[in-house]
Formats: C-alpha cells, structure tokens, sequence
C-alpha cells in the first residue's frame, strides 16, 4: 500500500535561529514574572510534519498593529494581497487548514467582488 513519506533535514543556522529565540522568549517570560523557565534546543534527527507557521503578517483594523485588513488588502500597498495562513495570527489546539481555507475563501471573494469596484484601492 503506497503512503506518504517526509524526509529531508534541517540547515545548521535553523538551530543557531531556534536558540536565540528560544534565549529571548526566556528573557520576555522572566521580565513578565516568570519563576523558573527551561530552554529546550533539542535538535531533531528527523523531519516533522508538524509545523503550521502562521502570524507573519497580522489581521487587523489598525495598520500600527497589522499587516492586512479582514479582506487580506496589505494596509499599506495598493493592491496588494496576502491569502495564506501568514494572516492568521494564532493556531490554537488544533490544525489550522480549515481555518486557512475559510478565510482564503472569505478574502477570495471579496477580491472577485470588489475587483473592479470601489471596495479596495488601487
């Protein structure tokens, strides 16, 4: 029965990364009260599936606080768009594909509606 298989590895400076950001969320949660804290810099030998990167590019009314508007409109570039999970912020608990998918239908929409219109700036 045929299945999927994930291989490959993992660039030497994404450790060196993960350490200094694993350095700097000690030092914010030790300013924010923390009492004890632990710097996990494991490094994996193998290829997980299990990252959903998201939050690079901030939802939001406030263009001092986000990137894109509810429509995924950068705030700050005319027609320009991100529809991808870069816009929302968090995953929560679970996976995030559904909820990717529903605000690219969302934003998607809006986009073929207000193309032509006056809805987004150009």
């Amino acid at each position: 029965m045929p299945v999927a298989r994930i291989s490959g590895n993992v660039h030497p400076h994404t450790f060196e990364i993960g350490l200094v950001q694993a350095q700097r969320s000690e030092a914010w949660l030790k300013e924010a009260g923390a009492v004890s804290t632990v710097v996990n810099a494991g490094r994996p030998t193998t290829v997980s599936a299990g990252q959903h990167q998201a939050g690079t590019c901030r939802m939001g009314n406030d263009p001092k606080g986000s990137v894109v508007d509810r429509n995924c409109q950068v705030h700050d570039v005319d027609n320009v768009f991100v529809i991808d999970g870069s816009v929302h912020v968090t995953n929560g608990g679970f996976n995030p594909a559904l909820t990717i998918m529903a605000i690219a239908y969302f934003a998607s929409d809006s986009l073929v509606r207000n193309w032509k219109g006056t809805g987004f700036r150009s």
